[in-house]
């Protein structure tokens, strides 16, 4: 057995029985995700984000982080 799965079932093994029902639902959640149709809100943001780019109007991460 792999470490990083040992260290995963020893915390699950700590766990109480009613936080089991939420890390079940986080198994399931990335296993299958669901699909999600953006928001019109949504839409639009990444939108303007797409121009924005295309402008060159953006900070690179090194840059943000540097600062």
């Amino acid at each position: 057995m792999s470490m990083i799965r040992e260290k995963v079932l020893k915390a699950i093994e700590k766990l109480k029985e009613e936080e089991l029902e939420g890390v079940l639902d986080y198994i399931n959640l990335i296993q299958e995700p669901e699909e999600v149709e953006p928001t019109e809100e949504e839409k639009e943001a990444i939108r303007q984000g797409r121009e924005d780019h295309q402008k060159g109007d953006f900070i690179k991460w090194e840059d943000l982080r540097r600062s």
